[in-house]
């Protein structure tokens, strides 16, 4: 879980990841659809040797970009698209997966979140510069993505950690539960890196 404050550079990091590894599976990028075109430009901008794919446009064209995806591509889509062409990914088997703004899967009952967890892949990355400041379940959503089963059924978190920290206060547990969260997720705010940003012009 990349949870770096805004700004801090997690596309950059993921782009660097797919820089450097070369996998025999595509990659797939889902993100809202506002932020699928600067992904694309970042690519572009950062790694133009990368092979990357939008896919974008009326269900025929997806149709068609879809059936051309290639070993080792970096397939970038909505989570609209993925959505609507969502039996088609479910035949594929991706290496990474990465979701950007992974609040859009916080509720663990809509339609997003059923959707990114039904694609096959290795290894999985949400992002999200506000991992845990709304729920207990928003985060067990996020979880239930990047390791499936690892918190358990969404009814067993709830026993065990959500009701006994949010109701009870319990300390204990809120502990447990950090110690249990916290070698997943990659988080630096802006004070903590204030000292290596560049000035600004």
């Amino acid at each position: 879980l990349l949870a770096d404050d805004m700004g801090l550079g997690k596309t950059l990091e993921i782009i660097t990841l797919l820089k450097s590894c070369k996998t025999k599976h595509p990659n797939l990028i889902v993100a809202p659809a506002s932020l699928t075109y600067n992904w694309f430009n970042e690519f572009k901008k950062w790694t133009p040797s990368l092979n990357v794919l939008l896919i974008t446009g009326n269900s025929q064209t997806r149709e068609k970009l879809i059936s051309q995806i290639q070993p080792g591509q970096t397939v970038i889509t909505s989570y609209d698209y993925l959505k609507r062409d969502l039996d088609t990914y479910k035949k594929m088997a991706f290496h990474f997966m990465i979701i950007d703004e992974a609040q859009a899967i916080k509720n663990h009952q809509t339609k997003n979140a059923e959707a990114v967890k039904e694609i096959r892949c290795i290894s999985r990355f949400a992002m999200t510069g506000t991992p845990i400041e709304n729920s207990l379940a928003d985060l067990w959503s996020i979880f239930d993505f990047c390791l499936p089963g690892y918190l358990k059924s969404y009814e067993t978190f709830k026993n065990d950690y959500e009701i006994n920290i949010v109701k009870n206060k319990d300390s204990d547990a809120l502990e447990k539960l950090n110690h249990q969260i916290a070698p997943f997720i990659l988080r630096r705010t802006k004070q903590d890196v204030l000292k290596e940003l560049p000035p600004k012009f």
